[in-house]
């Protein structure tokens, strides 16, 4: 994440970590108002989303939702706002329009991960890093299904949840020391 935001410019810069920190889906980003973020209660109501151009509803139930938002985001979002419109976009074209994931991505985010010497992701892999991050730190599966709007716990168990190569090798050797602290007789 910080190699590749290093090489990111503003307002992509911007997206990304909010990707990155509440796990929405990209539609659900470009879809956000600036009514959309409730600075005094610190939560993003996620209500609309963009999907080939159109707006539209989430993608379920269970996507319409309230993600909080840290102290850093919120500061952020806050000080990168320009329009003073509540219904204008927060990630908006020059024409006030919200932003083509399909342009940024081949536009935008491939090209920054060539130059930042990284694989190329999509702007899925946010949503699957942020599961995996919650799920490395302990927090609970539902807390992760609550925030990436799943209806099914399996989603994020089965699909969205990955091992962290460091945790899983530190994992092994607190086991090992555990077993070997019992077998080793000095």
């Amino acid at each position: 994440m910080a190699t590749l935001l290093q090489v990111l410019h503003e307002p992509i810069k911007t997206l990304a970590i909010t990707l990155a920190m509440t796990g929405l889906r990209i539609g659900e980003v470009l879809a956000l108002r600036w009514r959309s973020l409730d600075f005094e209660k610190n939560v993003i109501q996620v209500c609309e989303a963009v999907y080939e151009g159109h707006l539209s509803s989430p993608k379920s139930k269970s996507s319409i939702r309230d993600i909080p938002m840290g102290p850093s985001l919120q500061h952020l979002l806050s000080e990168s706002r320009k329009a003073a419109h509540a219904d204008a976009f927060v990630f908006a074209s020059r024409s006030g329009t919200p932003l083509d994931s399909h342009n940024l991505l081949a536009r935008v985010l491939k090209p920054a991960c060539r130059r930042a010497g990284l694989p190329a992701i999509s702007w899925h892999s946010f949503r699957h890093t942020h599961a995996t991050l919650l799920s490395d730190l302990g927090e609970s599966l539902k807390t992760a299904q609550a925030q990436l709007g799943h209806a099914r716990l399996s989603t994020t168990a089965e699909i969205y949840t990955h091992v962290v190569p460091a945790s899983q090798r530190a994992a092994i050797e607190k086991l090992e020391k555990a077993i070997w602290t019992q077998m080793d007789p000095s």
